[in-house]
């Protein structure tokens, strides 16, 4: 006779809690304790946890549609994936029922990664408790790979949810009777602590990770110890709900974490039906019809370049009558200079209108994705995750909020130049000229606050579908009443018998005030 120990996802905690004297016997499906006996068993719970991980941190289709349409970085008139009533406007509360046939925007992440955790648990208990993995070098890197899949899940948890109970490979599931939840500030600071963990084994260890499994892409232990000091940058800076929030984060620490952080791009290997990037797939996605077929670049990222005064208007036409439009611009990820109907690097223009008319004129986009995603690049790889690019430019909005905005112009030039073929960004913003990009919502050239977020929003496009609703909640950029984070899913309440709750919509808890990004965290020339 054993109790079921292994955790996927809290709804097991609950059946800990209310089931107390339910036992289960099977002796065909060994339990936790009889499978990391073997060192190959306990070594596959890790070397596979990427697999699980991987989808739910912004490459699959729960959370990154209904999210990236909340922040207005993509544009969708579907309702698949929770993005059509998440993205209406004016903005309603989540319905947070377990009978929501959209439920899965907040299950999937969180039993995904819950079952992620679960797994790389059970193989450190076992390494705790004496197991060798083949050889101490072996047993290092499971260790390690363990403590960062585990800190980075619980680091997504914080996140996107609002409360999160952590479980580790310390937590006794045998004596727990109430599951413990903790605000997402006290989650994500443990999160961190387990990336640490992973840092500290790697520094002192000399493993290698293949380029075809574990995080399918070849590293040494000290490029892998660079790639957790990333992951806590994002946790440290993305963790905020509000301005006030991401003004007060740790921004000395984001900066030494990006300094002690990746070198290259983190791009995964994909595999077809191993690994893949769903989010990729269907974002640059070309059927027999139009490009972009499923959803397309938004006005919000790419309007600010816009040379005429078509995004001016656009923005200040009543939502449900604002209509697609032709940019014209200087920034070659658009299009090639004089050529506004060819494709640039990233986008291109089609002038088709995809989406029902009756679902709002607001979510049409004349712009495709093509940067990735097109073919079968999405499952073939390299299967961008996190670049370089995001780490520098989190560094550029660190030194701005410290007072350093100098230093932080360097690091936006490197893309805007490089990528959009742009005159450079100096304290004082863009050059004040004609076809100034980017421009402020009242045509005005914009600032360097304004050019960071111009950047960053451009070049993270099609990398990851949650970093851009990370920053809009942070930056105040999310339309008004948008709820800005996801509370437990119902599922979960209604299993711990719980009342269910829910965010966002006028009034409610959690819910976006109007937005304001122009405002600067410092004084900077052209800031409000």
């Amino acid at each position: 006779m054993h109790t079921l120990k292994t955790l996927l996802g809290v709804i097991v905690l609950a059946g800990l809690a209310g089931c107390q004297d339910l036992t289960v016997e099977n002796q065909n499906v060994p339990d936790r304790e009889r499978a990391t006996k073997q060192p190959v068993s306990a070594e596959s719970f890790v070397a596979s946890s990427f697999r699980t991980f991987w989808p739910v941190a912004g490459h699959d289709d729960y959370p990154s549609w209904a999210v990236s349409t909340i922040a207005r970085e993509i544009t969708s008139g579907f309702a698949d994936f929770g993005q059509l009533e998440l993205s209406a406007e004016p903005r309603t509360a989540w319905n947070n029922s377990p009978s929501n046939a959209r439920a899965a925007v907040s299950q999937t992440p969180w039993y995904g990664l819950y079952r992620t955790i679960s797994a790389v648990n059970d193989a450190l208990i076992a390494i705790d408790s004496g197991l060798v993995i083949g050889d101490a070098n072996r047993t290092a890197r499971t260790r390690a790979v363990g403590k960062f899949i585990q800190g980075a899940s619980h680091g997504y948890l914080a996140l996107y949810f609002d409360s999160v109970v952590v479980v580790d490979e310390k937590l006794a599931l045998d004596t727990l009777t109430t599951p413990r939840f903790q605000a997402y500030p006290a989650v994500a600071t443990e999160a961190i602590k387990q990336l640490d963990s992973a840092i500290a084994i790697a520094t002192r260890s000399n493993f290698t990770l293949p380029s075809d499994s574990w995080l399918f892409q070849a590293m040494t232990s000290q490029q892998f110890a660079r790639l957790a000091n990333s992951y806590a940058a994002r946790i440290i800076a993305y963790k905020a709900r509000t301005r006030t929030e991401r003004n007060t984060a740790d921004w000395a620490e984001v900066i030494r974490r990006v300094d002690a952080g990746i070198q290259q791009d983190f791009a995964p290997a994909g595999q077809p039906d191993v690994l893949w990037d769903d989010w990729k797939r269907l974002i640059a996605r070309v059927r027999t019809g139009p490009p972009s077929d499923f959803g397309r670049p938004s006005y919000w990222v790419l309007g600010p370049a816009d040379s005429t005064n078509r995004f001016v208007n656009y923005v200040n036409t009543p939502v449900q009558n604002r209509v697609a439009f032709q940019i014209i611009t200087k920034d070659r990820r658009i299009h090639p200079a004089g050529a506004p109907a060819q494709p640039g690097r990233y986008v291109g223009y089609n002038a088709s209108n995809i989406f029902q008319v009756a679902r709002g004129s607001y979510r049409f986009s004349h712009y495709y994705y093509h940067r990735f995603g097109t073919g079968t690049s999405w499952q073939e790889g390299p299967l961008v995750s996190m670049t370089v690019a995001e780490m520098d430019l989190l560094k550029a909005e660190a030194l701005i909020r410290l007072n350093r905005a100098a230093e932080a112009v360097p690091l936006i030039n490197k893309t805007r130049v490089a990528n959009g073929q742009l005159a450079p960004v100096t304290v004082n913003g863009p050059p004040d000229e004609p076809g100034c990009v980017p421009r402020k919502q009242s045509g005005a050239c914009g600032s360097l606050w304004d050019a960071l977020r111009y950047e960053k929003n451009l070049e993270g496009m099609g990398v990851s579908g949650v970093i851009a609703f990370f920053d809009a909640r942070g930056w105040q950029t999310l339309p008004e009443n948008s709820l800005e984070q996801l509370p437990v899913p119902g599922r979960e309440l209604e299993t711990l018998r719980r009342p269910t709750y829910s965010y966002g919509g006028p009034g409610g808890s959690s819910s976006a005030p109007a937005p304001n990004g122009e405002q600067c965290p410092v004084t900077l020339p052209r800031c409000p």
